[in-house]
């Protein structure tokens, strides 16, 4: 009878790894190999970052929210409208690409392209249409309150500060600064974000129609969206 049950204890111990050893293989085929970009200044994030909470408005005076980036793919940038090089510079980019997609060889659905300006003292709502709309005429332009895009940008990881003409920088990006002719120097990379409200890669400057499109494809094939 001992043996018996030793025998027993012995299979019951052995039906167990086989069980755990099925278990971390079915969860090491299940789960997604990272992504390789293969794009010079590209970075996938993995896992991809949730937006934090906020509430802007376009330049329509809409609400621009986490709701408004919900069931298409959105292609974003953070600058100002007075930006004398890399802003205008990438939304001429831009505006090249999304001809692209305006006749699609292969029915990619268009993204959303989205200008939040981090300069919401100069940047109001109908200058800032008027701005992107230069470029193409579906491209919002993003702002609001200081707190709220100082919130947003910081809780990506990403960057804004304001200088003066002398060259000092002016870390208060909640309150206007006493000189007019300001600058900002910020963040320049391109976002992706997925139809879910989450940053899934960056691409850094200097920008390409190509690769733009290549990280794009390569995200969609990804997520299957």
């Amino acid at each position: 009878m001992r043996t018996s049950g030793a025998k027993m204890w012995v299979r019951a111990g052995l039906f167990g790894v086989v069980v755990l050893v099925m278990a971390a293989a079915g969860f090491f085929f299940l789960k997604k190999p990272a992504l390789d970009m293969n794009v010079p200044g590209a970075r996938s994030l993995a896992p991809p970052v949730r937006i934090p909470p906020f509430a802007l408005m376009d330049q329509r005076g809409r609400t621009f929210n986490n709701d408004s980036l919900a069931g298409n793919w959105t292609l974003a940038m953070i600058g100002y409208t007075y930006c004398p090089d890399i802003c205008p510079t990438t939304l001429r980019e831009m505006s090249s690409l999304y001809k692209q997609f305006d006749r699609p060889p292969d029915n990619i659905r268009a993204p959303r392209f989205v200008f939040f300006s981090v300069d919401p003292f100069r940047d109001r709502p109908e200058e800032l249409g008027e701005y992107v709309g230069y470029f193409h005429k579906d491209f919002l332009g993003v702002t609001g309150k200081p707190e709220e895009i100082n919130r947003l940008v910081t809780g990506l990881g990403l960057f804004y500060i304001y200088q003066d003409p002398q060259g000092v920088f002016i870390r208060d990006v909640l309150h206007k600064p006493a000189m007019d002719n300001y600058a900002v120097v910020h963040y320049s990379g391109l976002l992706f974000i997925t139809p879910r409200g989450e940053l899934a890669a960056t691409l850094q400057p200097p920008l390409a129609t190509d690769d733009i499109l290549a990280v794009f494809r390569k995200l969609r094939a990804y997520y299957g969206e």
